[in-house]
């Protein structure tokens, strides 16, 4: 099934369990399969996020939320290297392309070696002790249980989450150094997640707050790649003038982001967690009723 809170689900504490294990051994699956590596720890990745998320959601509810969310944190981290040295490649690679061919080559070769370095060593390193997380969170989560259902089991999530965005923002629009922007995208893409959870109590209103919800953490990610990538160009061997050059265009693509970024966040948290969860509360417990 989707991730998402089905109107088949007896419970949301049913649904959390189902959604955990789905997401759970499709992340096994990622493991267990043939092919390029790259594609593969992407989809592990998000799994973790998409675990994450859905226990954000019901945190205020579930006792064993912090437990498991740092369970999935540091598995998360295990395969952070290798999806970070991809990350950081096609960052070179999207400032590159404006140099001519041989100043763009000489930038992207020490990211290009770096990707292929983890990819060689993450197959033995990391996997398998991914795998074990998360077979033994699908063993575990069989009995997991919530101490409240319906509504009462997301709303506390779901403001919290709204609000800690919202703060983020603000402190971004104070701030707006590397790790006010960090922050943001983690409580945006926080609430992404929980937005597609709770997408079926009315989809056709819920993909548009989906889609611009994801478009903002998309753009709050390239910022942070782009600062990630600042920091790495002082160690990798490149010549001054190239480095130089590299850290003018991250400078000028990271002003270009933030002239679009600020805009999509006011317009998207306008409003206090109340006003949403009055409002998203009223369509769950409408959901499944005819037009």
């Amino acid at each position: 099934m989707a991730y998402a809170l089905a109107l088949e689900d007896p419970s949301v504490g049913d649904a959390v369990r189902r959604i955990a294990q789905e997401e759970a051994g499709h992340a096994l699956g990622m493991v267990r399969a043939t092919g390029e590596l790259g594609p593969r720890v992407h989809a592990m990745r998000k799994t973790v996020k998409k675990l994450r998320g859905l226990l954000r959601l019901v945190r205020p509810v579930f006792p064993l939320a912090r437990a498991e969310n740092a369970v999935l944190r540091d598995a998360g981290r295990g395969l952070s290297g290798l999806r970070d040295a991809a990350v950081q490649l096609a960052t070179a690679e999207l400032l590159a392309a404006r140099l001519p061919d041989d100043r763009r080559e000489a930038l992207v070769l020490p990211f290009r070696e770096a990707a292929a370095h983890h990819d060689a060593r993450a197959e033995e390193e990391m996997l398998p002790p991914f795998a074990d997380v998360m077979d033994a969170l699908i063993l575990r989560s069989e009995g997991w249980q919530l101490t409240e259902d319906d509504w009462d089991a997301i709303e506390p999530g779901l403001a919290a989450t709204w609000t800690a965005a919202r703060r983020a923002m603000k402190a971004v629009h104070r701030t707006p150094d590397a790790e006010a922007l960090h922050e943001w995208r983690k409580r945006v893409k926080d609430h992404w997640y929980q937005a597609r959870l709770l997408k079926p109590i009315w989809p056709d209103l819920m993909d548009p707050h989906i889609r611009a919800t994801d478009d903002l953490g998309e753009r709050l990610g390239l910022v942070n790649d782009l600062a990630v990538f600042r920091e790495r160009i002082e160690a990798a061997p490149l010549s001054p003038e190239l480095r130089a050059e590299a850290h003018d265009l991250a400078i000028l693509r990271h002003a270009e982001l933030m002239e679009q970024i600020m805009p999509l966040g006011r317009r998207l948290l306008v409003g206090k967690a109340e006003a949403l969860t009055d409002r998203w509360g009223l369509w769950w417990r409408l959901r499944g009723h005819a037009a």
